[in-house]
């Protein structure tokens, strides 16, 4: 025999099989024994069965997992964190809350009776009436999912997206509605189309944070760049900001109005004041020496870039106001063009530029 020959083949022929590490093998019994789950169910399904499939002695299952109840429960575990975890990353990518909010809502809702995730779902609450251990995973994971919600709910309030005083009830209500209605959906032939269920939601969730569902549909829309209609949450803050400001006017505020500008905010009305306190000595000009004032908004239109956190407006405007000096009562018709931003999820004036129309004699 050439001992070359056979000093060239041993290392080809001898060579060690690397055996997997002892986390690769557990994963791959946890991911099969989905497999099998999602095929016979969890009840149905035995340590015998996952062995077979993976080609190993049942021996193997034992070494890693001490009984079924732990395998079952651990798989469990394992399929719904990765599948919590990829439908947060789908939400968080989406630009705005509101979009953010719908998107939640289409991950949570079944495909249909199909949906291996709900499968998954459905029978794992079932077994954890029986198994301890898929109990306290089932709850965990339960409560991981509302809490998800609960971040969407709460960076939207914070953002000025919704108005919702308690994000976490609100993502309990939700999930425990899409729980019901997605069981009833994928057990059930004809009680409701996918498209219903998720109106049904979405009317609970534009309920819960302020909107009108109109406003959760069509988010995957690609949206023209830039500013467009507010949100039905922003329209009404930035109305209130604009009635708060006459109002602040009415009652000869100055330290109402202080609150409603940025620190480094423009106001334009005859004269230009630049920074906080400069409006406020305009401010002054203006209010302080009346008896009274009266100014009526008539009519307000918006454009808001949510994600920005920024908008404009155009406001048309009726003042009337009489001198502590004087009995004439002076009237003037105007448009303001504002600039809003929203800071800690609150809108305030940026800018106001006032024009004016007409001064009745």
């Amino acid at each position: 025999m050439d001992h070359r020959v056979l000093g060239k083949c041993l290392p080809v022929s001898c060579a060690a099989v690397k055996k997997p590490t002892v986390e690769e093998r557990r994963a791959e019994i946890l991911e099969v024994t989905c497999e099998v789950v999602i095929e016979r169910g969890f009840a149905a399904t035995r340590i015998a069965d996952v062995a077979k499939r993976l080609g190993v002695s049942s021996s193997l299952i034992h070494y890693h997992f001490d009984s079924k109840e732990q395998l079952l429960a651990e798989a469990f575990a394992h399929y719904a964190r990765k599948d919590l975890a990829e439908m947060e990353a789908e939400i968080e990518a989406a630009p705005t809350s509101v979009g953010q909010l719908d998107r939640a809502i289409q991950n949570y809702v079944p495909e249909g009776s199909g949906d291996v995730e709900w499968m998954l779902w459905i029978d794992g609450w079932g077994e954890a009436l029986r198994n301890p251990m898929m109990r306290k995973i089932s709850q965990e994971l339960d409560e991981q999912s509302a809490e998800l919600l609960a971040r969407v709910i709460a960076n939207g309030v914070a953002r000025g997206e919704f108005a919702c005083d308690d994000p976490s009830a609100a993502a309990t209500r939700l999930t425990a509605v899409v729980d019901g209605l997605a069981v009833q959906f994928a057990a059930h032939d004809g009680m409701m189309t996918r498209d219903q269920l998720i109106d049904h939601v979405r009317t609970l969730a534009a309920w819960e944070v302020g909107l009108e569902p109109a406003a959760l549909r069509d988010t995957e829309v690609p949206q023209r760049p830039g500013p467009r209609s507010p949100s039905p949450i922003t329209d009404t803050a930035l109305r209130q900001l604009v009635a708060r400001f006459a109002d602040s006017a009415a009652r000869l505020d100055a330290d109402e109005a202080r609150t409603l500008w940025v620190k480094d905010a423009r106001w334009e009305a005859g004269d230009v004041a630049e920074g906080i306190d400069a409006v406020m000595e305009l401010w002054d000009q203006r209010y302080g020496s009346c008896k009274w004032v009266v100014q009526g908004c008539t009519n307000a239109v918006f454009e808001v870039d949510e994600s920005a956190g920024t908008a404009t407006g155009r406001v048309t405007v009726t003042e009337q106001w009489q001198r502590r000096k004087g009995s004439d009562i002076n009237s003037v018709l105007g448009v303001f063009t504002d600039r809003y931003v929203r800071r800690d999820g609150t809108w305030l004036f940026a800018e106001r530029v006032f024009e004016r129309i007409h001064r009745f004699a």
